[in-house]
């Protein structure tokens, strides 16, 4: 049996929607690097973003592609900003060096707090994020896209003196 664009779209959707509702029951868990103990993005959400979103836009030019239309500029653009986008607000890494928190993005700039500038640590939605608020003026995120959350908070709890807000 045949599967055509659009059953192989709907399925790539619903393979989408269920790779993100399942990347929020799955926990991750932390590694230990050279630096510290890092807290990556899990590696369902990592797919998810990466390979399936991409996926499915490239499923929206395959039509035109196969019936020989020209692929209109702005199409390809537009897919790649998007892309740009989405690897912009993406969470980053989160590593507890000896001596301070950092978070990583890819491209963005690094946002650090040393232990002695955390001002509070606050749990956000239901216990989904964990807002870290310096006295910098600089505030990093565990959302629910990054490993361990619970072992994050107690990391953090045992490094900084501060508790926990709920």
């Amino acid at each position: 049996m045949p599967v055509d664009l659009k059953t192989l779209q709907l399925f790539i959707l619903a393979a989408l929607f269920a790779m993100l509702y399942a990347g929020r029951m799955v926990k991750g868990s932390p590694r230990e690097t050279a630096e510290g103990l890092a807290f990556p993005l899990k590696p369902l959400v990592v797919w998810s973003r990466g390979i399936v979103l991409p996926l499915y836009f490239a499923l929206f030019a395959w039509p035109m592609w196969q019936s020989r239309h020209n692929i209109p500029l702005w199409l390809p653009l537009f897919i790649v900003a998007l892309v740009a986008l989405i690897l912009y607000q993406m969470p980053g890494t989160i590593v507890l060096t000896p001596t301070a928190l950092v978070q990583r993005f890819w491209l963005r700039s690094d946002k650090t707090i040393r232990y002695g500038e955390v001002m509070s640590i606050q749990i956000i939605g239901a216990g989904r994020m964990t807002r870290v608020l310096g006295d910098n003026r600089v505030t990093i995120t565990h959302t629910w896209n990054h490993s361990a959350s619970e072992q994050f908070r107690k990391e953090l709890e045992r490094r900084t003196g501060k508790r926990v807000f709920r």
